[in-house]
């Protein structure tokens, strides 16, 4: 691939994507960056050591654009799907993309359904930790995965940074009036159920080719980056705790931590891969596992998965 296009390219994950895409030359020659918001419109990035303005999106930019990656929300990206030019492939980076959007892909599980033919979305950081996961232990045969995952406030980019550090603020001096435009509650110092815009079971069903009984609970937690995971795994084998944790540790994206007692969110800000901590056998329940793990949200469970997809299709277009 040679010409890709950034559509919204200044939140979070589209500047992880932009640093990652630096380390990985190869992949590209040209990168152009559009918006649809006013906000971003005329702004200035840094694509290979100078500035790039970020331009208005017309029904004739992506012209010629080999792969177009597409971050903030579906409110705006539907539009760009809606003209997006034949022979453009679609990578969409939106949390709240859905299975009428495009297909869900998690690198290192379904690469192989990466087609450019059709929009692909990079999965939602949850399906990404919970497919690596689940991935290297389908051959024990997961009869069902019960996960409650913490999300941290960087899941609303800047804007919830923000206002998380001022309620922070506001707190500690003993100030009643919180901020309250991104949360309509205190989110530092606290945990409350998270509204889900993606039907995260069903999308990791979709991801792992495997219909699994897999509720998963989501919650906020005013922690600023990385998710966070309790799993409780039944395997109808049960391999025994050594060969579990030796399949889980040999899965590429997977990380046993040195320190699994102490391993927390923070351990995960700018890692690339999904790091494990305690797994531990339910007494009484032969094939039970219990697993903690967690995961950056912006490299592991965003930026490097997208930038997996397209060196995907940068090989197809190769054979």
């Amino acid at each position: 691939m040679s010409t890709l296009a950034l559509v919204h390219p200044t939140d979070l994950v589209a500047l992880e994507l932009r640093e990652g895409l630096e380390r990985r030359r190869d992949l590209w020659e040209e990168l152009l960056l559009f918006s649809t918001s006013d906000d971003e419109v005329g702004t200035l990035a840094d694509v290979r050591g100078a500035a790039a303005m970020v331009r208005g999106l017309d029904r004739t930019s992506l012209e010629g654009v080999d792969v177009a990656f597409m971050s903030s929300t579906m409110e705006h990206n539907r539009k760009v799907l809606a003209r997006l030019p034949e022979g453009t492939a679609a990578v969409i980076m939106s949390l709240d993309a859905g299975p009428e959007d495009g297909y869900p892909i998690v690198a290192g599980v379904n690469l192989a359904k990466a087609h450019r033919e059709q929009p692909m979305i990079s999965a939602h950081p949850a399906t990404v930790m919970l497919a690596n996961l689940l991935y290297p232990l389908l051959a024990y045969e997961p009869q069902r995965l019960a996960a409650t995952v913490i999300q941290p406030v960087s899941i609303f980019d800047k804007v919830g940074l923000d206002e998380a550090l001022e309620q922070a603020r506001a707190i500690l001096t003993f100030n009643p009036d919180l901020p309250r435009k991104v949360f309509n509650h205190q989110t530092v110092f606290n945990v409350v159920p998270a509204t889900q815009a993606t039907p995260l079971d069903a999308q990791l069903n979709t991801v792992l080719g495997r219909d699994l009984a897999a509720p998963i609970q989501l919650l906020q937690a005013g922690i600023f980056h990385s998710f966070s995971a309790s799993v409780h795994l039944a395997l109808a084998t049960d391999p025994g705790l050594d060969e579990l944790k030796k399949a889980i540790a040999e899965h590429s994206a997977n990380e046993l931590a040195e320190e699994p007692e102490k391993l927390g969110p923070i351990d995960a800000a700018a890692r690339d891969s999904v790091l494990v901590g305690n797994i531990e056998p339910v007494a009484g329940n032969d094939g039970h596992y219990r697993v903690w793990a967690v995961m950056d949200n912006l490299t592991c469970g965003g930026a490097l998965n997208a930038i997996q997809i397209l060196e995907a299709i940068s090989q197809q277009a190769a054979q």
